[in-house]
């Protein structure tokens, strides 16, 4: 078992001018920076790219300085190399905790975790339905996820607020939310091999008597829900929008993501109809993220 402990961002020298000195902090420091650029980025990185965009912010890092960081934190397994029609690039690894948002950190199972204050910590086996984890969709959702529960966009809740999560995959997002303070959820998914992952994930996080795990189909569902997410692509989410937001309760909100980035508009003009309006709204690498709520 490996146990880690990341460094807060005060920890890390990054203002503008001690970063202008950065060739004087120690490997550690710089370590950090490289991985926040990666973290950061608008798009994925060639090692080239990522090389050449560090130097141009601070001059004074040497280019074996960069490599040297760049290897020890493949070796450290916070980079992975990954390869796409003939280029290689540079992402975040989930072979080790990964900070996702501002307090949820994923953790694979086979390491523990030395939470900061405030962390939501959840363990995610890797799986046909979750992969590396690295997907942008899912780092939206947990985003929005986050926003909605921990950032007062909604008035306070009455007890036995529920969680639904349809096409819940690794189940990641109902965890998370259940993580957070909400007291029982429902994960739906057709895919056999996704419910048997995502059953594994809830075991792994000890909410077995708060999280169900069903291929029930979304119109045989009773009652309402205080929080609604959906990771899924833009047909299917209007073709279900009519009935996630009757499932809805009149307080709840509904966090979605698995749109593209020039999609956020058509899904604006759906909600808008549902008289709902946009509570958090976030891109990264071309997709989007949406958490929504009724007007008052």
């Amino acid at each position: 078992m490996t146990k880690y402990r990341y460094e807060t961002k005060s920890d890390i020298v990054n203002d503008s001018t001690s970063m202008g000195r950065v060739a004087d902090v120690p490997d550690a420091a710089l370590d950090a920076r490289v991985l926040d650029w990666v973290t950061n980025a608008r798009g994925r990185l060639t090692p080239l790219a990522l090389k050449r965009r560090v130097r141009e912010a601070h001059k004074s890092i040497s280019r074996s300085r960069i490599e040297s960081s760049i290897k020890r934190l493949v070796e450290q397994k916070a980079l992975v190399y990954t390869y796409q029609l003939g280029n290689s690039f540079l992402e975040l690894s989930f072979e080790k905790p990964v900070r996702v948002a501002d307090a949820i950190v994923l953790k694979p199972p086979a390491c523990n975790y030395d939470p900061l204050p405030g962390d939501i910590v959840v363990t995610i086996k890797a799986g046909a339905a979750f992969g590396t984890g690295c997907h942008p969709t899912t780092r939206l959702s947990l985003m929005g996820l986050e926003k909605v529960c921990t950032g007062h966009l909604i008035p306070a809740r009455t007890e036995n607020c529920r969680v639904l999560d349809i096409g819940t995959g690794s189940g990641v997002l109902g965890i998370a939310a259940l993580k957070m303070g909400l007291d029982q959820g429902i994960g739906l998914d057709i895919d056999p091999c996704a419910r048997t992952e995502a059953t594994e994930n809830v075991i792994l996080n000890a909410l077995s008597g708060q999280m169900v795990i069903s291929d029930q189909s979304l119109d045989s569902l009773e009652g309402r829900f205080f929080l609604i997410t959906a990771n899924l692509r833009l047909p299917t989410l209007i073709t279900y929008f009519d009935t996630m937001s009757a499932l809805m309760e009149k307080k709840g909100c509904l966090v979605i993501s698995g749109i593209k980035s020039n999609e956020i508009d058509s899904l604006k003009r759906v909600s808008d109809r549902h008289e709902m309006q946009a509570c958090w709204e976030g891109e990264e690498l071309g997709w989007g993220g949406l958490a929504l709520r009724r007007r008052a």
